[in-house]
């Protein structure tokens, strides 16, 4: 079982999923997808792009995007954490609704997210 432990320890320090990365090393196809899909499903309540078609419904809207970056513990592993696991229940009645993405909708909209950290 030791054995198990330190070889997952050691490939998880040296096998890095590319999306993770700073936004220089981001995947552009990744990056437009995720664009595309935040300017449509997260538009709904926030301002994803500065380039959306239309603002959002929620009032007042959710954080911003821009403002979402600029926070200090943001990093693509807590950002996908957080729209996996943080959803609207009785547990949480003023988290955010389950958009209901799929693993690569996620990772594409994390890119996008990454590309505006500056």
């Amino acid at each position: 079982m030791r054995l198990i432990l330190t070889l997952f320890v050691f490939v998880s320090f040296f096998v890095r999923p590319t999306w993770s990365q700073d936004a220089t090393t981001l995947n552009a196809d990744d990056v437009q997808k995720g664009h595309f899909l935040a300017s449509t499903i997260c538009a709904i309540c926030h301002v994803a792009a500065p380039d959306q078609a239309h603002q959002p419904i929620m009032r007042p809207p959710a954080s911003s995007f821009a403002s979402i970056v600029r926070q200090k513990k943001f990093d693509a592993e807590s950002l996908t954490h957080f729209m996996k696991t943080t959803h609207r229940g009785l547990d949480n009645p003023q988290g955010m609704p389950n958009p209901d993405l799929m693993d690569y909708q996620i990772k594409q909209i994390v890119a996008y997210f990454l590309s505006l950290y500056k």
